[in-house]
C-alpha cells in the first residue's frame, strides 16, 4: 500500500508540469517587445509600469528583469528594429536624391513611410522618453546626426545645389530631417492620421519643391 499511495501523484504531477509549454528567451523578449508596442499607441510612455506590461505580455515580472534592466531598456531595444529600418529607409532616401530624379525620390520615401506606419508608436514613444532618459535622448541625438550627414553630403552633391546652393547647406538639410520626423511621428505616433499613400506623396512634394529650387535662380537674383 505504500508503494501504491508513492506512486499514484507522482505520474499526476509530471503529466501537469510537462503539459505546460516553456517560452524560449526570444519568445519571451517578442512578447514583452509587442506588448509595449501594443500599449503606446494610445499611452504615454510614462503612463507605463512594469507590472502592465507584463501583464499585457503573459509574462511573469521575475522574468522581465532576466531580459531588461527597466521599462526603458526595453523601449530601445524595441526600438532598435524600427531604428536601424529607418536609418535603412533613409540611405535609400539618399541615392534617390543624388540620382535627382522624382521617381527615385518618392521610391526611396515610401520605405521610410512604411516604416513609421510600422513602427510608430515605439519611435514616438522614444522622442518621449529622451526627455528625462539620457541614454535614449543619446541614441536619439546620434540617430539625427547620421540623417544629417547623409543629407548633407547628398545635397553638396547635386549639380543644382551647387550652382545655386542654399543659404546654409546643413540648416537646409536639418530641416528637411526634421519636418520628416515630425510629420510622420504626427501622422503614425498613433493611430494612423493618413493613408501611408498620402503621406509618401506629401513628402515626396516637399522634397520635390526643394530640389528644383536648386535648378532656377532665387527671386530677385
Amino acid at each position: 500500500m505504500r508503494v501504491t499511495r508513492c506512486q499514484l501523484p507522482v505520474p499526476a504531477r509530471t503529466a501537469t508540469k510537462s503539459a505546460r509549454p516553456r517560452l524560449n528567451r526570444d519568445e519571451v523578449r517578442d512578447r514583452l517587445v509587442n506588448a509595449t508596442t501594443e500599449l503606446v499607441r494610445d499611452r504615454s510612455f510614462y503612463e507605463l509600469s512594469v507590472a502592465e506590461v507584463t501583464g499585457r505580455a503573459g509574462i511573469e515580472r521575475t522574468i522581465f528583469y532576466r531580459h531588461f534592466d527597466d521599462l526603458a531598456d526595453l523601449l530601445l531595444r524595441a526600438a532598435t528594429e524600427a531604428i536601424e529600418s529607418l536609418y535603412d529607409a533613409q540611405v535609400e532616401l539618399d541615392d534617390g536624391r543624388e540620382e535627382g530624379d522624382l521617381e527615385a525620390v518618392r521610391a526611396a520615401i515610401e520605405p521610410a513611410v512604411r516604416v513609421y506606419e510600422r513602427h510608430g508608436p515605439v519611435l514616438r514613444a522614444v522622442t518621449e522618453a529622451g526627455a528625462s532618459h539620457p541614454e535614449i535622448a543619446a541614441r536619439g541625438a546620434e540617430l539625427r546626426r547620421r540623417f544629417n550627414e547623409l543629407a548633407n553630403g547628398s545635397l553638396a552633391r547635386l549639380p543644382g545645389l551647387r550652382d545655386n546652393p542654399p543659404a546654409d547647406l546643413v540648416e537646409s538639410a536639418r530641416a528637411l530631417i526634421l519636418l520628416n520626423e515630425a510629420y510622420l511621428r504626427d501622422a503614425f505616433g498613433r493611430e494612423p492620421r493618413v493613408s501611408a499613400e498620402t503621406a509618401v506623396q506629401t513628402l515626396t512634394e516637399i522634397w520635390a519643391a526643394f530640389l528644383d529650387r536648386g535648378a532656377s535662380n532665387p527671386a530677385g537674383g
